[in-house]
């Protein structure tokens, strides 16, 4: 700070900070932040942060900050621990939603009915591949509710959200450290919840909503288009449809729809890049 105070020029500086916080340094530099814009050193050296001059915070958490820091940050923090923020964020988006009075209750029925205890399960005993935050799986699940709902009518609304749930709680599950977290979730799931009945074959993650009939469906009975095999093309380019390619297929199909970026995560080799080609291909002859 000293070196850039005393440089001649008013060209941009900028001073990125990008360690945990620590409640020792980030006390000092509450005289920076505030109005006065003042380092003191304990030699009573006093450092300007000029006009032009910037400070960058890139850090992880507010833990170990004071209210001090926070607030001269220019920081709100709310604790989520009792889920006030995914319970207002559900709130807005139903009340937004163009749905009749009773579906509505029925979808704030259904977040409070499985959430909480969900949520709780899910810090206890699983693991994600990446981390993933509470309000993230709650707004893709209310993408993915209105990417059907917005579109037809929908008698069986519980297994609908039944299946939102797995799918945007549970997906981001797979091997690891020793554990299939996606079939131990899968196990847990249908022993905790048996409104929605999953048959006993395979895990929650082999089925789908049949929207028309009411009822769970394998993966693989919906329908896929038939390719003819061009002889000119290599077989690499080809690819056979699976209960997991084909539910990837659809979810992504479904977010894209409603302008929610989906993220397919996994092993090198897994067939990410192989899916999202298919999918894009796919879109772009439909749109032409």
């Amino acid at each position: 700070m000293r070196d850039l105070s005393q440089a001649p020029g008013t060209n941009p500086k900028w001073i990125i900070l990008d360690g945990d916080l620590d409640a020792n340094w980030i006390e000092s530099m509450n005289s920076v932040m505030d109005d006065n814009k003042l380092l003191t050193l304990a030699s009573n050296e006093r450092i300007t942060l000029k006009p032009h001059m910037r400070l960058i915070f890139e850090i992880r958490d507010l833990r170990f900050a004071t209210p001090a820091t926070v607030s001269r940050a220019g920081i709100l923090f709310i604790s989520d621990t009792a889920g006030s923020q995914w319970r207002s964020y559900v709130k807005s988006w139903i009340i937004k939603k163009n749905y009749d009075e009773e579906k509505k209750q029925q979808l704030a029925s259904f977040f409070e009915k499985y959430l909480p205890e969900t949520f709780i399960q899910v810090k206890k005993s699983f693991k994600y591949l990446i981390p993933t935050m509470e309000m993230a799986i709650v707004i893709s699940m209310c993408r993915l509710l209105e990417s059907i709902l917005d579109k037809q009518d929908v008698k069986a609304l519980e297994y609908l959200f039944v299946f939102a749930s797995v799918w945007c709680i549970g997906g981001g599950f797979a091997e690891k450290d020793g554990k299939d977290f996606r079939k131990e979730f899968s196990n847990w799931w249908k022993e905790k919840w048996k409104t929605v009945k999953f048959p006993s074959k395979g895990t929650v993650f082999d089925y789908f909503v049949d929207i028309e009939n009411s009822k769970l469906e394998e993966w693989n009975k919906m329908g896929t288009k038939e390719v003819d095999p061009d002889t000119s093309r290599p077989i690499s380019s080809y690819t056979i449809p699976t209960m997991d390619t084909i539910s990837a297929n659809y979810l992504m199909k479904q977010f894209i729809s409603v302008e929610h970026s989906p993220m397919l995560i996994g092993n090198a080799g897994c067939g990410k890049t192989q899916i999202t080609m298919g999918l894009l291909n796919e879109l772009t002859t439909t749109t032409d």
